[in-house]
């Protein structure tokens, strides 16, 4: 028996039927992918790649597809991957192509999408290489990779398992069927036939031209459970699947050359590759990249569960990506970010800045032209999502005719609507008077410089609620009474309604005082005022 069929005795199936079930795609299309690892919490990341993908392919009336990656099912999460599907399409990141759960039929003609429903695929590729001589299984324990390692270092040469730092690539069928017999552990190895003193030419779409040095390693193509590595089942999907063009971020560069070596043996063409710049944040007096473990603003879900929009979301993404964006934005406000002139050579190869100001000044931005029914049916839904309590508690008890003036009020002050509830809690609550408060109310520099002053100006603002009989119709009518009462007092607007406003919020910062009397209503504003007055 051939060593392949005793490696692969299940596999029927050879390279050449598996081709035939995947038909080609039409000449010139283009067709993208996004593959993310359901392995942890969505990265930001993923949103900024997918957009890219979505843009280059329907930019040219194409194919955009998912494919869930999960080789690496020791540290896969549990409904991580129907999860990402959720967040993608919430950013309008809709699929061509994409697998769909609970053992749902796959949308598409390439699939399964999903790597782990296509570890015959993979073994039928390997099991080729195997008959060709140009993979091998590997018997080396971890021991022995640790040790081959030290003598590499104390050598100083390039570490790792490739030529004669590999003993099995050499092995006779003899041996290999000895080790198998004692039932030893062992992965299969390409056998790389690239040099480490060679170099390759690589045409990047965003990097543009750029000699690497050859892939010399014999890198592990199937682990010793029998799963495939990600480095190789990528390769033979994006090939089955017709991927045109890989975009991804710029640390997977440094595996192109082992990719080529993997698409030259397969005798497969090469997709063209664009490997963006990562995305880092300001820490301290340097950039560093953007850290699932270290940086919350990582996780997708941390932009929802403090109140960014999805349209800022794309807007700041897409101005990253090219900062010609901001501009155009400007000038096409109802405009999808799609129909912007991407272009991959413009997109930065370094690196992308996640700056959070920039990001909430653009969602603040994109608060102030929302229609103000918009606005308050996305508070309302963040609100039930994220502050059930206050929700259920307060927001849905209060009149929606209330919120909404509220809001109003608000809509040129709120930049995320996680900022709600702070920003508000005086329209929602009452509150006692002390001694902090009582201070906010002396303010020398509008000459209030002391409590018998405040009195005075509180006292004129309580006559003058006191003097209606009903609340005042608009915000016009207020101002034009408070305006000529003040006037005829002979004070300046300032001097009185400083302290009228912090009676009525009792906060340093807050809308005018004749905003809060219109909102909260003539009565509620005469209590209020009547307590700070009765406190001091």
């Amino acid at each position: 028996m051939t060593l392949e069929n005793i490696l692969f005795p299940e596999i029927i199936d050879t390279p050449e039927s598996i081709l035939q079930k995947y038909p080609k795609r039409p000449e010139g299309k283009v067709v993208t992918r996004i593959a993310p690892s359901p392995t942890w919490f969505l990265h930001i990341w993923a949103v900024y790649s997918a957009m890219l993908d979505k843009i280059v392919a329907h930019k040219n009336n194409w194919i955009f597809f998912l494919r869930i990656e999960d080789t690496d099912q020791k540290r896969e999460v549990e409904g991580a991957a129907k999860k990402y599907v959720e967040i993608l399409k919430k950013f309008w990141l809709e699929f061509d192509e994409w697998p769909i759960w609970p053992n749902g039929e796959d949308v598409g003609k390439y699939g399964p999408y999903t790597q782990s429903q296509r570890e015959y695929i993979y073994k039928v590729f390997i099991k080729d290489l195997v008959k060709k001589g140009l993979a091998y299984p590997c018997f080396l324990t971890e021991e022995e990779i640790t040790a081959t390692r030290e003598i590499q270092e104390a050598s100083k040469v390039p570490t790792g398992i490739y030529k004669e730092y590999s003993p099995w690539r050499y092995a006779s069928f003899e041996d290999i069927q000895k080790a198998l017999s004692e039932k030893k552990e062992f992965v299969v190895r390409l056998k790389s036939s690239w040099e480490l003193t060679k170099k390759i030419e690589v045409e990047d779409l965003i990097k543009w031209k750029i000699s690497t040095q050859e892939n010399f390693l014999d890198i592990v193509i199937c682990k010793s459970s029998g799963i495939p590595t990600y480095h190789f089942a990528h390769l033979i999907d994006d090939h089955l699947m017709g991927t045109t063009h890989v975009i991804r971020w710029d640390e997977w560069f440094a595996s192109v050359p082992l990719h080529y070596e993997l698409f030259h043996m397969m005798d497969w063409e090469v997709p063209k590759y664009a490997h963006y710049g990562p995305l880092v944040k300001i820490d301290g007096d340097s950039r560093r990249k953007l850290s699932k473990r270290k940086d919350a603003e990582a996780d997708v879900e941390f932009y929802f569960q403090n109140g960014y929009f999805i349209e800022a979301i794309l807007d700041f993404l897409s101005n990253i990506l090219n900062a010609w964006f901001e501009d155009w934005r400007k000038q096409n406000l109802e405009a999808s970010y799609l129909d912007f002139d991407f272009k991959l050579e413009r997109i930065n190869s370094a690196w992308a800045l996640v700056d959070m100001d920039k990001l909430t000044f653009v969602n603040a931005a994109y608060i102030k032209n929302l229609p103000i029914e918009k606005l308050y049916e996305a508070l309302g839904e963040y609100l039930q999502t994220f502050e059930e309590g206050f929700y259920e508690n307060v927001f849905l008890k209060a009149e929606k005719k209330y919120n909404i003036a509220i809001l109003i009020e608000l809509k040129t002050r709120l930049t995320t609507l996680k900022e709600f509830i702070a920003l508000t809690w005086f329209f929602y609550n009452d509150f006692e008077m002390n001694e902090e408060r009582k201070s906010l109310l002396i303010n020398p520099k509008m000459k209030i410089e002391n409590l018998d002053i405040v009195k005075k100006w509180l006292q004129l603002a309580l006559d003058i609620l006191s003097a209606k009989n009903n609340d005042f119709e608009n915000i016009e009518e207020i101002k034009n009474i408070f305006v000529e009462e003040i006037k005829n007092a002979e004070m300046k607007n300032w001097q009185v309604l400083w302290p009228v406003r912090v009676a009525l919020s009792g906060e340093e910062f807050s809308p005018g005082a004749l905003e809060l009397i219109f909102i909260l209503g003539r009565e509620k504003s005469i209590q209020r005022i009547k307590k700070v007055l009765n406190f001091i």
